[in-house]
């Protein structure tokens, strides 16, 4: 009788290189297509994350600037930084009897007078029987004409007073007339249409690229001179120092570009900012249309 051999069937080790070397390819081929798709999402994903955050901080810098006193608007720091004053409030004051005329004569020594109107959004407006609270940043200010040139810039004191009591039924407002920069008691230009301004704080944005930030500042005292005020350390150390929040990170480079426009026409701010991450930059640009009618 003939002993009965199995016999066992296998790979031999060239099979298994060649199988090993096929599935290599093909799991190259196969990552090829899954990797692209991959990758496109992953950078479409960061640049609509960049995009977000460049037009929050421009949604939020032309938010602020549509609310600027005429004529405040200023640019420092080789065009990192732009600063302005903030007008909360404001209405048109009167000049003709029955009612409490406002006066431009230094003689009369006013100190108040009616609203045309309706004296809207003053919830949050900080009054003061203190001389320099306007300048120092701790009360609301009363401002007329402002021009921004000499005589009529309200950076300088010239047309700018300490917001003493305001009424809204009837409308009317108190201010100190004894902080106007000539000395005067009165306000030094009348406005050729009646208007008048309540200003709550100086709003400045600081462009750090070193840090690659963005900051918003407010709160702080009126400095006659911008260079005073145009970086971090500066706003701080003030006597009334400044409230500050982060408005935009990874910042690659942003620049402020400001024409003041002409009595006809409105001035121009123009914001470029530019943000980077992984190598990759996305740049906006957004012109501010600013209504320069004092």
């Amino acid at each position: 009788m003939q002993p009965f051999f199995s016999r066992q069937t296998g790979f031999t080790l060239v099979e298994l290189i060649v199988v090993l070397t096929i599935s290599g390819l093909l799991s190259i081929v196969v990552m090829q297509f899954v990797t692209a798709p991959v990758e496109a999402y992953v950078d479409q994903s960061r640049r609509t994350r960049l995009v977000d955050e460049a037009q929050l901080a421009t949604q939020r810098i032309v938010h602020d600037v549509r609310m600027a006193l005429p004529n405040s608007i200023r640019v420092g720091c080789g065009g990192r930084c732009v600063e302005f004053l903030r007008a909360v409030s404001g209405g048109r004051y009167r000049t003709g009897p029955p009612g409490d005329v406002l006066s431009f004569l230094p003689g009369d020594a006013d100190s108040g007078f009616d609203v045309l109107g309706a004296l809207n959004h003053t919830a949050d407006l900080v009054t003061s029987g203190t001389s320099g609270a306007c300048a120092a940043g701790s009360a609301a200010c009363v401002v007329i004409y402002n021009t921004g040139f000499d005589g009529t810039d309200a950076w300088r004191g010239d047309n700018i007073a300490t917001l003493n009591n305001f009424s809204v039924s009837p409308p009317g407002i108190a201010f100190l007339n004894d902080e106007f920069s000539s000395g005067l008691n009165a306000f030094p230009a009348a406005s050729p249409g009646q208007r008048f301004f309540l200003v709550d704080t100086p709003v400045s944005y600081l462009c750090d690229t070193a840090l690659g930030t963005v900051r918003r500042y407010q709160g702080y005292s009126i400095e006659a001179d911008q260079a005073a005020v145009d970086t971090h350390s500066e706003l701080l150390a003030l006597a009334n120092p400044a409230e500050h929040g982060l408005v935009a990170t990874r910042m690659n480079d942003c620049q402020f570009q400001y024409d003041p426009g002409t009595p006809t026409r409105n001035g121009l701010l123009t914001v470029r900012l530019s943000i980077r991450e992984a190598g990759e930059t996305v740049s906006l640009l957004e012109q501010i249309h600013v209504d320069n009618a004092p």
